[in-house]
């Protein structure tokens, strides 16, 4: 993403639950579960980055996911906000960012991963 708010290339916003991405850096990316988000969570570089990204979508007068990302980055965006908001004691960026771009709806399949990643 730019300055501008707009991307110009290729980017997944953050990881996703294992079983979402089909490429290989989905695959070795991906979080297998509540125990090892929360580990990406808690991380000093990597959490804080998430936090922060997130935190500056907020600040985009669009509010329109696949403007800013495309498709499937969109969709990317939404599972990885619900993926860290399902954690206890999440930070509430990840509420506002799904509020925001996806009318508080969480993505349904990572839901149903997380249920089945315990």
């Amino acid at each position: 993403m730019s300055l501008t708010g707009y991307r110009h290339s290729h980017a997944a916003f953050g990881p996703q639950i294992a079983g979402l991405g089909y490429s290989e850096t989905s695959k070795f990316y991906a979080i297998k579960n509540k125990n090892e988000a929360a580990a990406y969570l808690n991380h000093p570089l990597l959490g804080q980055r998430l936090i922060e990204i997130s935190g500056a979508l907020l600040e985009l007068e669009d509010n329109h996911a696949t403007r800013i990302f495309g498709s499937p980055d969109d969709r990317k965006l939404k599972s990885s906000m619900t993926l860290f908001v399902a954690l206890p004691g999440a930070d509430p960026v990840f509420a506002q960012v799904l509020a925001k771009y996806f009318n508080g709806i969480q993505d349904r399949v990572t839901l149903n991963l997380l249920q089945t990643h315990l």
